[in-house]
């Protein structure tokens, strides 16, 4: 883990960076680095593990034999090529029974060296071979494809490939453990976040983010008292495997005694070769290719722990017909978030993939926690976590600037299939955001990291599970609302307003759209003004005019008029030189095509209206079904003064941060407010000053 690093991991991780050297003298773009020192890397990676595995067979051969390993002996090498093809880490010869690898391939003098690359990597095994990207046919995946970006090198100015083949077989990982190596590729995955914010958003969660996820995931699995056995760990999103088995390495550190499997699931090529690389070479562990949401591999399976990072934003429309079909259980049609934005479909899969006594930390953006209105697929599927499975034991609000390529705030999910009695019902929200210490250098987007005294703090806090000064302990119920819809009949202050539709009519009617006045003859529009377009055109013309004008007026023959003025405004009644204001309400001419024997016309019909709106009151929320009933009608009679209809309501569900951790703003005295404005004043009268005298000086030449 990052807080262990020591001096000989971080020098290696700049011996590893070197090799992006002759990357830059090749005129390749820093962007593009990461997917021409991602193979050699892996590469690397495969023969050291494969390296450590010939010593610690030939160890277990000499101490089962009590004989000295001989290359020489037919039967020797025998059983080491079994042994190596059994456990199926990868296999090749010449590796194995050799010793020889890359840098024994670049110390063969002369000859083409892309055809010598490529004949040394061909001797690994078909899956070996596979993942590396060797020997794909068109249109299938080309995974870290070390063919194509060696080629690619080869026929630069230069060949830079054995210059670059050189530095990368001067790498040797041997000395140092899967967890080192997983430390090691941490750090170099920082520095490709650094210069490139697509590599950072796919393939890297910072370490300082997984071992805060960690440390809550073990202190769930010691309140649990599941220290032995068996824990199977899942990551839905595993990008290159960071994540995954950085908590399987926490897990073997906290509980010695517990056996660990890790499974992952990955759609990137690239990602996902790299990840399965590592994976054959730690105990019992998968990685699986396909798109989690559409093609689940592993549909029948339960976890004791899940870890991810799930990409945030994700479109899904491509995928929308299949996941509203899929028959699992995982998804649900009331509970489908937005094509725009998927995450919350993968906390559902998380959900359906825990085990009775399952725990899970999963990072997501804000938009998990308030978007979506009360009925919506992400409201519905808050209550469902919420209420409903009542698993959700937490969510720490982390740092802004913890992300290589965003500043965006992040929170951290903590789920729990076995959630305490005494925590049924509420959830503890933890405000990490200011528990972090600042970077010396930013990475990217990358500015801070939450340190080891601040993570303590944080699981500290989780322990408590009370409010203390970065926690909150809020019921579940106070974190749902009702939304009531309303049909709210409007009245001015002095509770006047139109009653009921009434008809204007009349042989002759006059109505004045804002400065333009239009003719109507029993009940027709005069087209004339409309310059001879059709009936269907002079109707929807009028009725476009209707909706935009400001004032609307209708005069009679004997005198009357009635008026409005606003899309909303009072209604007023002139007769005989008199006008009285009728309140509230509207004057609505609509106009629609006719027919007669004589063809097409355009009826105007008119009324005055009652102003009704639709409103919306959001209200608190209780669980019992006649308290909540109350709550709702108290709140309509203390706040709602108008009559009004209640047509429906829907239960609804956010978490606002900023509104159960608000921030302290600090506003100047009343003194100091006027010191400022009389400094401003000073200056105004100075820039007025100036101003004057260089209009002086222009006049006088």
């Amino acid at each position: 883990m990052a807080q262990k690093i020591g001096a000989a991991l971080l020098s290696y991780t700049e011996t590893i960076w070197k090799t992006a050297d002759t990357l830059r003298g090749a005129g390749i773009k820093e962007g593009d680095f990461p997917s021409y020192m991602m193979p050699f890397f892996a590469l690397m990676l495969l023969e050291s593990r494969l390296r450590r595995f010939k010593a610690e067979k030939i160890s277990e051969f000499e101490q089962a034999m009590a004989v000295k390993f001989d290359p020489e002996k037919a039967e020797h090498r025998e059983w080491l090529e079994l042994s190596a093809k059994a456990m199926n880490k990868g296999y090749h010869p010449e590796l194995l029974l050799l010793d020889k690898g890359l840098k024994e391939t670049c110390a063969v003098p002369g000859g083409n060296f892309r055809n010598r690359l490529m004949a040394h990597l061909g001797q690994y095994d078909p899956e070996t071979r596979r993942l590396l990207g060797l020997g794909y046919a068109e249109g299938t995946p080309k995974f870290l494809d070390i063919q194509g970006k060696a080629s690619d090198l080869f026929s630069r100015p230069n060949s830079p490939l054995y210059a670059f083949a050189q530095k990368w077989a001067a790498i040797d990982l041997t000395r140092f453990s899967n967890s080192e190596v997983t430390t090691i590729e941490e750090h170099i995955k920082r520095r490709w976040g650094d210069i490139s914010a697509e590599t950072a958003g796919e393939q890297y969660t910072p370490m300082d983010v997984i071992e805060l996820a960690a440390d809550l995931i073990v202190e769930l699995r010691r309140e649990g008292k599941l220290s032995e056995g068996i824990a199977d760990i899942y990551d839905m999103a595993c990008g290159g495997g960071n994540f995954l088995f950085a908590t399987e390495d926490a897990l073997r550190s906290a509980f010695p005694s517990l056996s660990v499997r890790t499974r992952g699931q990955e759609l990137n090529d690239a990602l996902y070769a790299l990840a399965a690389i590592e994976a054959r070479f730690r105990e019992d562990a998968r990685i699986e290719r396909e798109n989690t949401l559409t093609n689940d591999l592993f549909l029948s399976d339960k976890f004791d722990v899940i870890v991810a990072n799930p990409p945030y934003g994700l479109d899904w429309k491509d995928s929308r017909s299949a996941v509203e079909a899929d028959a699992s259980g995982r998804f649900e049609k009331t509970r489908m978030p937005p094509v725009s934005d998927g995450q919350l479909l993968f906390l559902q899969h998380a959900a359906f993939h825990l085990t009775e006594t399952g725990v899970a930390t999963i990072v997501h953006n804000g938009s998990t926690l308030f978007s979506g209105d009360a009925g919506s697929g992400e409201s519905q599927t808050r209550i469902w976590l919420l209420q409903e499975l009542d698993i959700v034991e937490a969510i720490v609000q982390l740092p802004r600037g913890e992300f290589f390529n965003t500043d965006i705030s992040t929170y951290l999910w903590v789920l729990n299939k076995s959630k305490p009695k005494a925590r049924k019902g509420r959830v503890i929200l933890i405000n990490a955001e200011a528990c972090f210490t600042k970077l010396k250098r930013n990475l990217n987007k990358k500015n801070c990291e939450i340190d080891a005294a601040n993570r303590k703090r944080v699981v500290a806090a989780f322990k408590a599970y009370q409010d203390g000064p970065i926690a909150k302990v809020v019921s579940v119920q106070d974190i749902l609302y009702n939304k009531v819809e309303l049909q709210v009949h409007r009245h001015d202050e002095n509770g006047r307003a139109i009653a009921e539709e009434v008809s204007i009519e009349g042989e002759r009617l006059l109505v004045t759209l804002d400065d333009e006045t239009f003719e109507i003859l029993g009940g027709r529009l005069d087209v004339e003004q409309f310059e001879g377009a059709a009936p269907k055109d002079t109707s929807a013309m009028f009725n476009e005019a209707v909706k935009c004008a400001s004032r609307v007026a209708v005069g009679l023959e004997d005198g009357t008029e009635w008026s409005r003025v606003g899309d909303y405004g009072r209604v007023s009644l002139r007769k005989k030189g008199k006008e009285r204001d009728l309140g509230l309400g509207r004057i609505l001419p609509r106009a629609k095509v006719g027919k007669s024997k004589g063809g097409e016309f355009v009826h105007v019909n008119i009324v005055v209206a009652p102003l009704i709106e639709k409103d919306f009151e959001v209200v608190g929320y209780s669980k019992s079904a006649r308290k909540n009933d109350e709550l709702i009608a108290l709140h309509l009679d203390k706040w709602v003064r108008e009559p009004h209809e209640v047509v429906g309501s829907r239960v609804g569900c956010e978490i606002n941060f900023n509104r159960i951790f608000p921030r302290a703003v600090r506003v100047d005295s009343a003194t100091a407010v006027m010191a400022k404005l009389r400094e401003v004043n000073v200056e105004i009268q100075k820039l007025e000053s100036e101003f004057a005298s260089s209009l002086a000086k222009a006049a006088a030449k």
